[in-house]
């Protein structure tokens, strides 16, 4: 893993999407999403240089959304380490296969994301729902914000104690498989039946969204600062500055964010 902050990690080899580790006050320790199924060997490595090897060391799998890279991994997770998974109750029925679920295919797209499409209707992601939420306060210090649109149950989940919000696909900092260069933007039409209906909900969130100190999306890199001014101004469809700037900052830091690609951090 490689360790952003005291309490944050992300699983810097791991480049479908971003599994974070998070620490809790209580060292509880939480992984949010779990990658692509084809990436798990990269998982492993990075969880085992965490010292996360035996049942016991994960306290839960917090899945943003059901689809296969984000929580192509949690069945394996759960078997491995005895931690529960945990979605919304809208994506649990997807995942423990009891539902059919809208299929991608078909969806306007290009060839790549087509591809996307195909791998995720033919070869979903499986796994013994243990536990559901639905939107609102919950355990851990984390909040449940509903944003349904991208799946019936992409979540996005805001830890109250550290201001941080993990916004998985309904929020992007960047695309896949980039960390470098800020990109803040709402969910993408290629992977979201019902986009409107996702950015419907993100945007009421924002408008009354409480202090975010942190942004940790589904792509992109980790986003600190005045989080709430950026999407305020995203929503209210201001010209974003931050793709150039960012990129220029992080060409200059670039000695330091290769290290997220090195072997040692893996």
């Amino acid at each position: 893993m490689y360790q952003l902050t005291n309490d944050l990690s992300v699983a810097s080899s791991v480049l479908f999407s971003n599994v974070w580790l998070f620490a809790d006050s209580k060292n509880r320790r939480f992984l949010i999403d779990t990658g692509d199924a084809a990436e798990r060997w990269l998982l492993r490595r990075c969880l085992k240089r965490a010292g996360i090897t035996q049942p016991g060391d994960i306290t839960a799998v917090l899945l943003t959304h059901w689809h296969r890279d984000h929580a192509g991994n949690a069945a394996w997770l759960r078997e491995t380490y005895g931690c529960p998974v945990i979605c919304h109750e809208n994506d649990a029925p997807y995942l423990e296969a009891t539902a059919a679920p809208e299929p991608l295919t078909g969806l306007k797209a290009p060839v790549w994301a087509r591809v996307g499409h195909l791998l995720q209707d033919l070869y979903p992601a499986r796994c013994v729902v243990d536990e559901t939420f639905r939107a609102g306060p919950w355990k851990w210090g984390f909040e449940i914000i509903h944003t349904p649109g991208h799946t019936p149950g992409t979540v996005m989940f805001y830890h109250r104690p550290t201001a941080t919000l993990f916004s998985g696909d309904a929020i992007l900092t960047g695309t896949t498989p980039f960390r470098l260069g800020e990109i803040v933007g709402l969910a993408v039409p290629e992977f979201s039946p019902h986009l409107d209906e996702c950015h419907a909900a993100t945007r009421q969130y924002v408008k009354i969204a409480p202090e975010i100190k942190r942004l940790c999306a589904g792509h992109g890199p980790l986003v600190e600062g005045d989080i709430n001014a950026k999407l305020r101004a995203l929503i209210n469809g201001e010209r974003q500055a931050a793709p150039l700037l960012g990129i220029v900052r992080n060409l200059v830091a670039m000695p330091q964010l290769a290290k997220q690609l090195l072997p040692r951090h893996v």
